[in-house]
């Protein structure tokens, strides 16, 4: 896929200019950086400039939600940590091309299982999973989720548009199923739309409580159906998109009838 080859590329370019960095050095970083003071792959790479872009890529984790969720480089590109010596702190740190790396495709979603169980779970059972491991051909985390879920794809237009590169591609095997890329995007469209009509409950509940109006019911319903939603997106990872989308379904409906009850309270 494009979309693959592309990531395989950049970090490619990437997993080579790594071993050029100059000699690790410990220096005094900014205060939101404090928590990983002992973490030198991050403590050199935050002073990076050069290569450009070895420094633009630290500035996109800096920006990402696995630096939010304190996960490191080395979380991802294997790599010692503790060490400031250049050679051992690289250690283990290949280009994704490499089928050694825990970058490879195929070895991705190991990687990422460490953080991510369930959804791995989920995604290792799918046929994208069985094609991949099987030929090396196919989608596997960073598709969707990119390096680092910095650019996670979200809007349904940009998932049909996704999946067509193969389920419409004439020169692939996946074209025989070519409406998967508009069931996609209504899938992901469905979750949209569940998602927003139970956040509105919530609203609706928490100006409730400011009333100190009795509404357990209502709070263990949307509590139930936030687990349902969970579980639909769970199944996406296993690209059963019948059963995500009725369960995304089932969820919209059930959350506007506690919506538009809430709202009939004067709320």
């Amino acid at each position: 896929m494009a979309k693959v080859k592309f990531g395989l590329l950049l970090c490619s370019v990437l997993g080579m200019a790594v071993f050029s960095a100059p000699p690790l050095q410990k220096k005094a970083q900014p205060q939101s950086l404090a928590a990983y003071r002992n973490n030198s792959c991050v403590m050199c790479h935050a002073d990076l400039t050069e290569p450009l872009r070895i420094s633009s890529h630290f500035f996109e984790w800096l920006d990402s939600k696995h630096q939010r969720k304190a996960v490191g480089c080395e979380k991802c590109h294997g790599g010692d940590p503790q060490s400031y010596n250049v050679q051992q702190a690289h250690r283990g740190v290949l280009r994704p091309d490499f089928p050694q790396s825990r970058l490879h495709p195929e070895n991705q979603p190991e990687t990422c299982k460490s953080c991510h169980q369930e959804i791995v779970n989920g995604f290792v059972k799918s046929e994208h999973n069985l094609k991949l491991q099987g030929s090396g051909v196919g989608p596997s985390c960073t598709t969707c989720h990119h390096h680092m879920a910095t650019a996670v794809i979200y809007w349904p237009p940009q998932t049909a548009a996704l999946c067509a590169r193969c389920h419409q591609d004439d020169q692939n095997r996946a074209s025989q199923y070519p409406l998967v890329p508009n069931e996609a995007a209504d899938v992901i469209a469905a979750f949209t739309r569940a998602d927003e009509v139970i956040e509105w409950s919530q609203f609706l509940l928490s100006e409730g409580k400011k009333r100190r109006l009795s509404l357990k019911a209502e709070e263990a319903e949307i509590k139930a159906l936030n687990e349902r939603l969970k579980d639909a997106k769970l199944r996406w990872h296993e690209f059963d998109l019948k059963l995500s989308r009725q369960r995304a379904d089932e969820v919209f409906t059930r959350a506007t009838k506690v919506k538009d009850a809430l709202a009939k309270r004067g709320l």
